[in-house]
Protein backbone atom coordinates (compact mmCIF):
# COMPACT_ATOMS: atom_id res chain seq x y z
CA UNK A 1 0.00 0.00 0.00
CA UNK A 2 2.79 2.36 0.88
CA UNK A 3 4.13 1.92 -3.14
CA UNK A 4 1.29 2.30 -4.47
CA UNK A 5 0.70 5.52 -2.26
CA UNK A 6 4.09 6.66 -3.29
CA UNK A 7 3.99 5.63 -7.34
CA UNK A 8 0.48 7.04 -7.47
CA UNK A 9 1.94 10.81 -5.83
CA UNK A 10 -1.09 9.96 -2.79
CA UNK A 11 -0.58 10.55 0.73
CA UNK A 12 -0.97 7.15 2.53
CA UNK A 13 -3.90 8.45 4.43
CA UNK A 14 -5.46 9.16 1.66
CA UNK A 15 -5.01 5.78 0.04
CA UNK A 16 -5.95 4.30 3.35
CA UNK A 17 -8.96 6.28 3.34
CA UNK A 18 -10.57 4.89 0.21
CA UNK A 19 -8.99 1.62 0.47
CA UNK A 20 -8.83 0.23 4.36
CA UNK A 21 -6.35 -2.74 2.79
CA UNK A 22 -4.98 -4.22 0.21
CA UNK A 23 -8.11 -6.50 -0.51
CA UNK A 24 -9.81 -3.66 -1.23
CA UNK A 25 -7.56 -1.55 -3.42
CA UNK A 26 -6.96 -4.86 -5.97
CA UNK A 27 -10.86 -5.46 -5.71
CA UNK A 28 -11.11 -1.83 -6.91
CA UNK A 29 -8.64 -2.41 -9.69
CA UNK A 30 -10.22 -5.68 -11.21
CA UNK A 31 -13.84 -4.12 -11.09
CA UNK A 32 -12.64 -1.85 -13.55
CA UNK A 33 -11.01 -3.94 -16.08
CA UNK A 34 -14.03 -6.48 -15.35
CA UNK A 35 -16.51 -3.98 -17.56
CA UNK A 36 -15.36 -5.40 -20.90
CA UNK A 37 -15.74 -9.12 -19.96
CA UNK A 38 -19.03 -8.26 -18.90
CA UNK A 39 -20.03 -6.29 -21.85
CA UNK A 40 -18.59 -9.28 -23.97
CA UNK A 41 -20.75 -12.09 -21.79
CA UNK A 42 -23.71 -10.54 -22.72
CA UNK A 43 -22.84 -9.88 -26.09
CA UNK A 44 -22.14 -13.34 -26.49
CA UNK A 45 -24.78 -15.33 -23.97
CA UNK A 46 -27.30 -12.94 -25.76
CA UNK A 47 -26.51 -14.93 -28.97
CA UNK A 48 -26.90 -18.16 -27.82
CA UNK A 49 -30.38 -19.86 -28.29
CA UNK A 50 -31.83 -21.50 -25.15
CA UNK A 51 -30.81 -21.21 -21.50
CA UNK A 52 -28.41 -24.38 -21.57
CA UNK A 53 -26.33 -22.88 -24.43
CA UNK A 54 -26.40 -19.71 -22.36
CA UNK A 55 -24.90 -21.41 -19.72
CA UNK A 56 -22.55 -23.14 -21.74
CA UNK A 57 -21.25 -20.14 -23.56
CA UNK A 58 -21.07 -18.64 -20.04
CA UNK A 59 -18.82 -21.14 -18.81
CA UNK A 60 -16.96 -21.63 -22.37
CA UNK A 61 -16.25 -17.69 -22.12
CA UNK A 62 -15.04 -17.90 -18.07
CA UNK A 63 -12.71 -21.01 -19.30
CA UNK A 64 -11.29 -18.94 -21.95
CA UNK A 65 -9.86 -16.05 -19.80
CA UNK A 66 -6.82 -15.80 -18.56
CA UNK A 67 -5.72 -14.14 -14.83
CA UNK A 68 -5.12 -10.32 -15.32
CA UNK A 69 -1.05 -9.68 -14.93
CA UNK A 70 -2.38 -8.08 -11.68
CA UNK A 71 -3.99 -11.24 -10.36
CA UNK A 72 -0.61 -13.38 -11.76
CA UNK A 73 1.49 -11.70 -10.02
CA UNK A 74 -0.09 -11.23 -6.77
CA UNK A 75 -0.69 -15.11 -7.04
CA UNK A 76 3.25 -15.08 -7.60
CA UNK A 77 4.29 -13.41 -4.88
CA UNK A 78 1.87 -13.31 -2.40
CA UNK A 79 -0.74 -16.27 -2.15
CA UNK A 80 -2.45 -15.84 0.87
CA UNK A 81 -3.22 -12.20 0.06
CA UNK A 82 -4.75 -13.64 -3.98
CA UNK A 83 -6.81 -16.37 -1.64
CA UNK A 84 -7.94 -13.37 0.92
CA UNK A 85 -9.26 -11.38 -2.95
CA UNK A 86 -10.56 -13.98 -4.69
CA UNK A 87 -12.27 -15.14 -1.70
CA UNK A 88 -13.43 -11.72 -0.78
CA UNK A 89 -13.87 -10.79 -4.49
CA UNK A 90 -16.43 -14.13 -4.86
CA UNK A 91 -17.97 -13.03 -1.85
CA UNK A 92 -18.76 -9.08 -2.94
CA UNK A 93 -19.13 -9.72 -6.50
CA UNK A 94 -21.75 -12.71 -5.89
CA UNK A 95 -25.07 -10.53 -6.04
CA UNK A 96 -23.34 -8.87 -9.01
CA UNK A 97 -23.10 -11.37 -11.02
CA UNK A 98 -25.99 -13.46 -10.28
CA UNK A 99 -27.98 -10.05 -11.58
CA UNK A 100 -26.20 -11.08 -14.71
CA UNK A 101 -28.70 -14.21 -15.52
CA UNK A 102 -31.81 -12.57 -14.79
CA UNK A 103 -32.64 -10.85 -18.30
CA UNK A 104 -32.19 -15.14 -19.38
CA UNK A 105 -33.97 -16.06 -16.72
CA UNK A 106 -37.17 -13.60 -17.14
CA UNK A 107 -37.18 -14.71 -21.06
CA UNK A 108 -36.86 -18.49 -20.45
CA UNK A 109 -39.86 -17.59 -18.03
CA UNK A 110 -41.47 -15.60 -20.67
CA UNK A 111 -41.11 -18.54 -23.19
CA UNK A 112 -42.49 -21.39 -21.06
CA UNK A 113 -39.05 -22.45 -20.92
CA UNK A 114 -39.14 -22.63 -16.58
CA UNK A 115 -41.89 -22.56 -14.37
CA UNK A 116 -44.16 -19.11 -14.25
CA UNK A 117 -43.43 -18.63 -10.51
CA UNK A 118 -39.81 -19.18 -11.03
CA UNK A 119 -38.14 -16.51 -8.33
CA UNK A 120 -35.83 -15.06 -10.81
CA UNK A 121 -33.54 -13.69 -8.33
CA UNK A 122 -32.81 -16.88 -6.07
CA UNK A 123 -32.80 -18.98 -9.44
CA UNK A 124 -30.04 -16.35 -10.89
CA UNK A 125 -27.89 -17.20 -7.87
CA UNK A 126 -28.43 -21.03 -8.68
CA UNK A 127 -27.22 -20.76 -12.48
CA UNK A 128 -24.02 -18.15 -11.25
CA UNK A 129 -22.99 -20.74 -8.72
CA UNK A 130 -23.71 -23.90 -10.72
CA UNK A 131 -21.22 -21.48 -13.48
CA UNK A 132 -18.51 -20.94 -11.05
CA UNK A 133 -18.62 -24.34 -9.80
CA UNK A 134 -18.52 -25.49 -13.67
CA UNK A 135 -15.55 -23.48 -14.34
CA UNK A 136 -13.78 -23.76 -11.39
CA UNK A 137 -14.30 -27.05 -10.30
CA UNK A 138 -14.59 -29.73 -13.58
CA UNK A 139 -15.78 -33.67 -13.16
CA UNK A 140 -15.84 -36.38 -14.73
CA UNK A 141 -19.25 -36.73 -15.68
CA UNK A 142 -19.24 -33.50 -17.72
CA UNK A 143 -16.68 -31.96 -20.41
CA UNK A 144 -16.59 -28.35 -19.65
CA UNK A 145 -14.63 -27.37 -22.31
CA UNK A 146 -17.20 -28.90 -24.78
CA UNK A 147 -20.03 -26.89 -25.21
CA UNK A 148 -22.49 -29.62 -26.36
CA UNK A 149 -21.47 -31.71 -22.90
CA UNK A 150 -22.29 -28.52 -20.82
CA UNK A 151 -25.84 -28.15 -22.62
CA UNK A 152 -26.76 -31.57 -22.14
CA UNK A 153 -25.35 -31.55 -18.53
CA UNK A 154 -27.22 -28.46 -17.82
CA UNK A 155 -30.40 -29.13 -19.80
CA UNK A 156 -30.44 -32.43 -18.05
CA UNK A 157 -30.11 -30.90 -14.81
CA UNK A 158 -30.15 -27.35 -14.06
CA UNK A 159 -33.08 -26.60 -16.85
CA UNK A 160 -35.29 -29.59 -15.10
CA UNK A 161 -34.80 -27.56 -11.50
CA UNK A 162 -35.80 -24.23 -12.71
CA UNK A 163 -38.96 -26.04 -14.86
Amino acid sequence: MIEVAHEAGLSRAWLYRHFPDKASLVLATLARTDRQFWADAHARVAAARGLPAQVAEAVALSREQQPGALLLELKAREPEAFAEVMGTGLREMMPGMATFWHTYLEDARSRGLVRSDLDVARAAEWVMRVVLSLVTVPGHTVDVDDRASVRRFVDEFLVVGLG
